[in-house]
């Protein structure tokens, strides 16, 4: 017996059928696969946070500085001085974001932006960062309900010193240079790390924008 070939039609039609079932699949995995990476996100940002916590046991109970004088007008910020405490310097970057892993000067910085303004008094011009201070543990009233850190990037499209944000404006703060706002990364929100230790996934309206107070999750009331 002869065998049937498949005509040109059913060719076609078999083709069809793949590409509709690919276009279906595609989204879910491209869904699954950024589950994964918002989860190596959280693993990150958390070992982040104890890398945080340990350099407070180390120096009386106080918060990283925003950044501090380390010669001249050379200057570090609150990430390198909890680096020591990390495994990795991977723990300060974030796999989803878009964000560069450098900033306008070409020195490493983080996909993480810390509340600095709350949790230390630098000023939004950076004026006094050699001289500023940070707080102490004992000092912020609600640690669970206070904002540690959360995916961020720069509040100004070109902003001097890159595209990161890893210094976090408070929402009262209008956009500033070298400052950034919560980045929605992840499923239309971001990771967001509290003081005492714990994470969640939040979207902007649930702990940034519309809060009353403003700052109700970044002050230390």
């Amino acid at each position: 017996m002869r065998a049937r070939a498949f005509t040109l039609v059913e060719l076609l039609v078999v083709i069809a059928v793949i590409a509709v079932l690919a276009a279906l699949l595609l989204p879910v995995f491209a869904g699954a696969r950024e589950k994964g990476r918002q989860t190596a996100c959280a693993s990150n940002q958390r070992s982040l946070g104890l890398a945080i916590l340990l350099y407070c046991q180390d120096h009386d109970e106080r918060l990283p500085l925003a950044a501090y004088a380390t010669g001249g007008f050379d200057f570090a910020t609150w990430h390198n001085l909890v680096e020591p405490y990390v495994r990795s310097r991977e723990t300060v970057f974030c796999p989803s974001s878009t964000v560069s892993r450098t900033d306008a000067g070409g020195r490493p910085t983080a996909h993480f932006g810390y509340n600095a303004r709350h949790l230390t008094d630098v000023a939004l011009d950076f004026s006094n960062y050699a001289t500023h201070s940070a707080v102490s543990l004992a000092q912020v009233a609600n640690p669970p309900e206070t904002v540690l850190t959360a995916d961020a990037r720069a509040s100004l499209l070109g902003s001097w010193c890159g595209d990161d944000g890893k210094f976090l404006l408070p929402p009262s703060e209008a956009n500033s240079h070298c400052w950034g706002r919560p980045a929605d990364v992840h499923h239309g929100g971001a990771n967001v790390l509290w003081l005492d230790g714990h994470l969640r996934w939040h979207r902007a309206g649930q702990y940034y924008w519309g809060q009353s107070p403003p700052d109700r999750f970044f002050d230390r009331e």
